[in-house]
């Protein structure tokens, strides 16, 4: 029997690792710790409604080895954004562009678009997942915009 994980499994550790990340600049950020703190809490309750939708979604999704590369290619970049945010040695801006690169990493590589909904539920779940990225990034960039003005 293969031990190696579902998709499905890397995709929630995937959002419990950004939402780790998020937490660890809440913490070094304290100016921005509310903003923090929220989409932090908002990757946990992504990785909640996938994992409440485990077995659903498994049936829905078709594998290939580029699926299982794009969780990879993101979670590799964010466990090294949370080493990096663990030594402590970066900006603010430094923090806010890993953050925008990580949410539009999400919606370029179509990380929701993965899976074919069988139910309304999943649907509307990935639906939400998606457009809570693409207000990630947006936010994302309207707070780099209060620290890089053009």
């Amino acid at each position: 029997m293969n031990n190696e994980k579902s998709i499905v499994e890397l995709f929630e550790e995937n959002e419990l690792k950004i939402s780790q990340l998020y937490a660890l600049y809440s913490d070094k950020f304290p100016d921005q710790k509310e903003f923090w703190e929220n989409i932090s809490e908002e990757e946990i309750i992504h990785a909640q409604e996938i994992s409440k939708l485990l077995s659903e979604i498994k049936d829905c999704f078709v594998e290939n080895k580029f699926s299982r590369g794009v969780i990879k290619y993101v979670s590799d970049f964010v466990e090294k954004q949370i080493e990096i945010a663990k030594d402590g040695n970066l900006s603010l801006s430094d923090a806010f562009n890993s953050a925008l690169r990580i949410e539009q990493s999400i919606l370029e590589k179509k990380c929701f678009e993965m899976f074919i909904p069988t139910t309304v539920t999943i649907k509307e779940v990935l639906e939400r997942l998606n457009r809570d990225t693409d207000r990630h990034a947006r936010l994302l960039r309207a707070e780099l915009k209060k620290i890089q003005p053009s």
